[in-house]
């Protein structure tokens, strides 16, 4: 260790780094734990703006982490980097730029990952100062990812954790020849000859910021210096690895996204000449590559500016160089579960001449024979046309206008179609839900015309439905369009109208074997639409419920109250409203409608005299609940009848819960109570009542 005195050797290249670069010191100066394993380099590569007093300031405030080296300006981060690993004492190196910073526990998280895992290269999760940021490899940590099937390789930065030993074997330096793209030979061969490879993705290790002023060391505006990258590190992968599915994976990044790249700078050389010279080093580039067999995964848009460049159209490609990777100029033509895309687009959408159909055809069964022998070559016309297989690479394009989950039913309506399909002679769709857990599924009767549907499901099944009620569980909704034999399922929701429904929202209802539990609709975190169907113990359900009684009517001798409830279709009979004395009780069914409205008619007539409480009352195969109702407000002093020539009334009682006295009319019993309230007096001649004073207005002896 006497050699290696440091845990981590932090390298940093800085030219006219101000206002950022005192912000990238102190986040490796405050690391989780401490300064002391740590030292950080850095070399100021000729900056004119005064990042060289800065950083001067800093390495004295820091005289144990810091050292700055001033040199020559370079013109790229290329050798500041070298000069910073021929320095470094570390047993980890880590490329930090000067406009980034680290979070607190980046390198202790990093180096604690190298030493468990034993990995020669670490990868921590990357967060976004206003710059795109890599996402689709840090998605889990992994201890050793596979560089051939996990996204690993899509991530080519330098800005990682380096073993140092691994860099001084393999004599590992950066391309100075190379003005930018420098970090991706470099890293690729770390990954190729690294022991092990390893991913932190449960924290934020590396900020990459946007500078103030846009501009970036790496930052660019001509095709040749893109290109030259290309070319060094296609050459690396043919000289480290031989031909097959592994070159493949790995040269398929370069093709979708470098070379995308180099045909969008190519369209905007202003120079004629330099334009053409550039284009004929693409040229030769698509030939060393014309056997290799990852062309049928990248985007049809780019194989079609590939095949445009293989066969010299300049002008035609340069038509297409800004277009979007999902953009496909062509006819398709959908027949027999594929897709074929012809360019240039002929005749309708969806027509296809014989020779394109027999070309298609052909890739098509080499694309097959690749996914079954790992052998696919692309083949290209004697002209621009061309005709590709893209049934991998049509998207359903979908959205939901309306929603609503009332009683046991779901239904949906919205519109779905395939993006870039022609008109189609056989076309369905289908809406279902899927456990999440269980291979289940509940079919909705779907109705398509056009790109529009509609969808209605019972999820107590029912005729024409999937049997019996659906099981607990979480249950995804799904749409499936089918297009001439080809078919496409994508989760339903995640595009929807701003108000197409409400979501999320919980109600109880009939799980179809004469009990009760909680239905919920709500929205998952990509915002898909999913139903959780779920027994719970009797005293969630009883939280859940929800009863808001409106002012009741009297109607003769009958009360009628009305309201709304999340308690929806429940079985038949189980919810009652009982009115309760102490002479016994009454029961009067409660009528609940899809939506969640409810009423219930109490004739007081049948009720005998006494004080009657009202509650509701459940009765389900799981659940026995009683809940007083509250007490709303009763217009007008109550109601009266007669039964059996005898008058009688029914009126509430003030408090909760609602109580109504019920009993014969008394007249005498009134007649006394009017006698017992006091009596008001005759005004004495000043105009005041005499105080005292009796019936016959003397005083009181």
């Amino acid at each position: 260790m006497s050699e290696n005195r440091n845990l981590v050797s932090v390298i940093t290249p800085a030219y006219n780094a101000l206002p950022c670069i005192e912000r990238c010191v102190e986040s490796v100066a405050h690391q989780s734990f401490g300064p002391g394993p740590t030292e950080m380099i850095v070399v100021d590569d000729g900056s004119t703006d005064g990042t060289s007093a800065v950083l001067d300031r800093l390495a004295a405030e820091h005289p144990t982490l810091l050292r700055v080296i001033h040199q020559e300006n370079s013109g790229s981060p290329s050798g500041p980097r070298n000069l910073g690993l021929d320095l470094a004492s570390g047993r980890y190196v880590f490329f930090l730029d000067a406009d980034d910073y680290l979070a607190p526990e980046a390198l202790q998280r990093l180096t604690t990952a190298a030493e468990v895992n034993e990995s020669d290269v670490v990868l921590g999760r990357m967060a976004s100062r206003g710059r795109r940021v890599p996402r689709s490899m840090f998605r889990a940590n992994q201890a050793d990812a596979d560089l051939f099937t996990s996204r690993v390789y899509w991530a080519l930065s330098a800005q990682k954790l380096f073993r140092k030993e691994l860099l001084d074997r393999l004599q590992l330096r950066f391309d100075t020849g190379l003005r930018i793209g420098e970090d991706q030979p470099f890293t690729a061969l770390a990954y190729l000859r690294a022991r092990r490879i390893s991913v932190v993705a449960d924290y934020d290790c590396y900020y990459l910021v946007r500078r103030p002023d846009g501009r970036h060391l790496t930052a660019t505006g001509s095709t040749e210096p893109v290109l030259d990258a290309l070319h060094r590190v296609c050459e690396l992968l043919r000289t480290e690895l031989p031909p097959g599915q592994q070159r493949d994976a790995l040269l398929e990044r370069h093709f979708a996204v470098e070379l995308r790249d180099v045909f969008r700078f190519l369209g905007r050389e202003t120079d004629p000449a330099v334009q053409q010279h550039e284009f004929a080093r693409v040229q030769r580039l698509l030939a060393r590559h014309e056997h290799d067999s990852f062309w049928h995964r990248l985007a049809p848009v780019q194989r079609l500016r590939c095949h445009l460049a293989r066969h010299g159209h300049l002008g035609e490609l340069l038509s297409h160089t800004l277009s979007a990777d999902a953009h496909m100029p062509f006819s398709v033509h959908i027949s027999r579960g594929r897709a074929l895309a012809q360019y240039p687009p002929r005749g309708e959408p969806g027509e296809l001449t014989g020779r394109g159909e027999r070309e298609g055809r052909r890739e098509h069964e080499e694309h097959r024979e690749h996914r079954e022998h790992g052998e696919h070559g692309e083949h290209g016309t004697d002209g621009p046309a061309a005709c590709f297989d893209v049934t991998d690479r049509l998207a359903l394009n979908h959205h939901v206008s309306h929603f609503s989950c009332t009683g046991t039913r779901l239904r949906l309506t919205g519109r779905a179609r395939l993006e870039q399909a022609g008109p189609a002679d056989r076309q369905t769709a289908e809406v279902f839900l899927q456990h999440r857990h269980e291979p289940w599924r509940r079919h909705a009767r779907t109705r398509l015309a056009g790109e529009f549907f509609e969808a209605d499901l019972d999820l107590l099944g029912g005729p024409g439905g999937d049997g019996g009620p659906p099981a607990d569980g979480c249950w995804d909704l799904y749409l499936s369009l089918t297009v001439n034999g080809l078919v496409r399922t994508v989760r339903l929701g995640s595009r929807r109208d701003q108000d197409a429904g409400r979501c999320p929202f919980t109600y109880l209802a009939d799980d179809g074997e004469g009990g009760i539990r909680t239905v919920r609709l709500y929205a998952t975190a990509y915002g898909n639409l999913t139903l959780r169907l779920e027994h719970v113990p009797a005293a969630r359900l009883s939280a859940e419920l929800r009863l808001d009684v409106e002012a009741p009517v009297w109607c003769g001798p009958v009360l009628r109250l009305h309201g709304t409830t999340n308690l929806i279709t429940p079985p038949t009979g189980s919810v009652l409203v009982q009115l309760a004395s102490r002479s016994g009780a009454a029961d009067f069914p409660l009528v609940i409608e899809d939506d969640g409205r409810f009423s219930v008619e109490l004739p007081l007539d049948v009720l005998s005299s006494g004080r009657w409480a009202a509650a509701l009352r459940i009765a389900a195969a799981n659940w026995q609940h009683t809940r007083p109702l509250r007490q709303p407000v009763l217009p007008g002093g109550g109601a009266r009848w007669r039964r059996s020539l005898v008058p009688r009334y029914a009126k509430p009682v003030a408090g909760d819960p609602l109580t109504l006295r019920v009993d014969r009319v008394r007249p005498a019993r009134g007649l006394r109570r009017r006698l017992a309230q006091p009596t008001a007096l005759p005004a004495g001649p000043s105009g005041h009542r005499a105080e005292g004073a009796g019936p016959s207005g003397q005083e009181a002896a």
